[in-house]
């Protein structure tokens, strides 16, 4: 039902971000052969800033179908960050099962230079803004000078540390697997080869990550097309064979404890077959480490002895992140969902050129986003047989 996908992925794009979205959005169209006009819905992220770097924009799904020139029946925004593109196909799905509509469009990313300029990320906005809200509880411990969210994963990969004597090394070669991956990889930016020694060489940025095993935030849009409507697009008919989401609207302070992720939930029951690849969300190191740890790839705690006990390029026997995930291609907008989900669809549709996983038939993903990790969604991907 996934019948057109395009993505669009600056380091810094100088037109408008209206542009970028239409251009992505019409090479997405033309892969299944439709024409707008054939569009009922619009499912799409937003974030203060990311639209041309204003902080809010008025009646914003009108601005974008006014914009594409688009009158669609619904639409409907998903403000779950990283986990938002992974929702989306799921209510696709959904909506086009039960009648509301036979062709949507999920739109995830924006620019992320604006926010960068003025050297903020996007869940420290409000350094940027005074007038944006993070929480109900802003005024409570906004006055830290916290470079949020790398502040908050250094102090989960620190805890990390503690509790299971888990190593920068092992976060390191993390980072050197993907980099493997994406030098394969005609989409990414970052190909050159990396060593361990390199990741950690690389500069401090908040104890004990490095520069390295950071995100870099670029300029850029993923747009997926999910359709009933038969045309010209020559992929699988790829369905959703699994899917779960679990959102935890708790500060970090009211975590029983800072070193699991919703994925403990939203991944239940799902790990159960075959798995071909995984792509899961990559905006630090230890994002990575957690995951394979509470999606059950590894205990708690031994996600690091885990990557040193197996190969996940994807050459290897546990094919992580295959096209070297938005460490390596940057994560538009402050989101990964796109690259991830991208990625999958390359490898179920035999079209990762250079790092294709042989033989993949099933797919399982795993989104996080939100402020302080508040939202995952975990998906698996293949053709009912």
């Amino acid at each position: 039902m996934i019948t057109g996908f395009a993505s669009s992925l600056y380091k810094k794009y100088e037109g408008s971000t209206f542009e970028l979205l239409a251009d992505t959005v019409f090479s997405a169209l033309e892969m299944t052969g439709l024409d707008k006009n054939y569009v009922d819905g619009i499912y799409l992220t937003y974030l203060p800033g990311i639209f041309d770097g204003y902080a809010n924009s008025h009646f914003f799904t009108n601005q974008v179908a006014q914009y594409l020139g688009i009158r669609p029946k619904f639409t409907q925004i998903f403000d779950y960050g990283g986990a938002s593109a992974l929702s989306m196909i799921h209510r696709a799905y959904k909506a086009i099962k039960a009648g509301e509509g036979e062709t949507i469009l999920c739109i995830v990313g924006g620019k992320a230079t604006e926010l960068r300029n003025k050297g903020v990320t996007v869940d420290a906005i409000d350094k940027a803004y005074p007038d944006v809200s993070l929480t109900p509880f802003d005024r409570l411990f906004r006055g830290l000078n916290d470079l949020n969210p790398v502040s908050d994963y250094a102090l989960v990969a620190n805890r990390h540390k503690y509790l299971f004597k888990s190593t920068d090394e092992q976060r390191a070669l993390i980072a050197v697997r993907q980099r493997f991956n994406a030098m394969q990889n005609s989409k990414a930016m970052f190909r050159d080869p990396l060593t361990i020694d390199q990741v950690l060489k690389s500069p401090l940025v908040s104890y004990p990550l490095h520069l390295l095993e950071i995100v870099y935030p670029i300029d850029g849009f993923h747009v997926f097309v999910v359709s009933k409507r038969s045309s010209k697009s020559v992929l699988r008919n790829i369905d959703i064979l699994g899917y779960g989401e679990a959102h935890w609207p708790f500060m970090p302070t009211e975590l029983d404890e800072i070193v699991y992720t919703p994925a403990v939930e939203s991944s239940k029951g799902l790990l159960n077959g075959r798995i071909d690849a995984f792509e899961l969300y990559d905006s630090f190191t230890i994002t990575v480490m957690l995951q394979v740890e509470d999606i059950g790839l590894a205990e708690k705690g031994k996600g690091g002895s885990f990557f040193e006990n197996h190969d996940t390029t994807f050459k290897g026997d546990v094919p992580i992140n295959t096209g070297g995930g938005s460490l390596n291609t940057g994560q538009p907008a402050y989101m990964s969902g796109g690259v991830i989900l991208e990625e999958a669809l390359l490898q179920l549709n035999d079209m990762a050129d250079g790092h294709q996983v042989k033989g993949t038939d099933v797919v399982f993903l795993n989104g996080i986003g939100g402020w302080n990790r508040s939202h995952s969604v975990s998906l698996v991907l293949g053709e009912k047989k």
